[in-house]
């Protein structure tokens, strides 16, 4: 099974549960206030909204974001997967670009849908409303215990969906 799942089920279980959720709407509320406590509590994350630019390091692992005169910042990352314009989704581990390193966290989604019989969280991708997308970034983010998720640009017309994770110095130097 993928570390990244068994961190995932061994957190449940020290937290107390006794039971993974079964169900894709039980999955999505817990994993969307995982996420939103998470992030409103990170200085950080409210200020990714200043970001100028990013780049995504795929051989490293890595985000890196450009706020101008300040400093670069720079964390350890995962490609949840693409958004296009158009409205669809593809997860990272489906998709052709995003190297084996760079699938992990996505990875993980797949096999807990499996192990879980969650059949939304099978499919490679296809046309999702934004409600659902939030859905999968926070599951992603939920899984892999990020730091927060961020979506940028990137060539062709759609959105990189990334979890990031911040180094304990990073943490405390940014406020997250």
């Amino acid at each position: 099974m993928n570390e990244i799942l068994l961190e995932f089920a061994g957190r449940m279980s020290d937290a107390g549960a006794t039971q993974l959720p079964e169900s894709f709407r039980q999955m999505a509320v817990n994993a969307r206030f995982f996420l939103n406590t998470r992030m409103a509590g990170s200085d950080f994350a409210k200020r990714l909204e200043e970001a100028k630019d990013f780049r995504v390091n795929q051989k490293k692992g890595r985000i890196v974001w450009s706020f101008g005169d300040a400093p670069e910042v720079a964390a350890d990352a995962q490609v949840i997967g693409t958004y296009s314009n158009d409205g669809s989704f593809m997860w990272g581990w489906g998709h052709p670009d995003v190297v084996e390193p760079m699938q992990q966290a996505a990875w993980a989604v797949q096999q807990f849908g499996e192990r879980q019989e969650i059949e939304e969280l099978l499919s490679r991708g296809g046309p999702v409303d934004e409600e659902k997308l939030q859905d999968y970034l926070a599951i992603c983010a939920y899984i892999s215990n990020a730091d927060g998720v961020f979506m940028g640009e990137h060539g062709g017309g759609g959105k990189v969906c990334i979890c990031y994770y911040l180094n304990d110095q990073l943490k405390g130097l940014l406020g997250a």
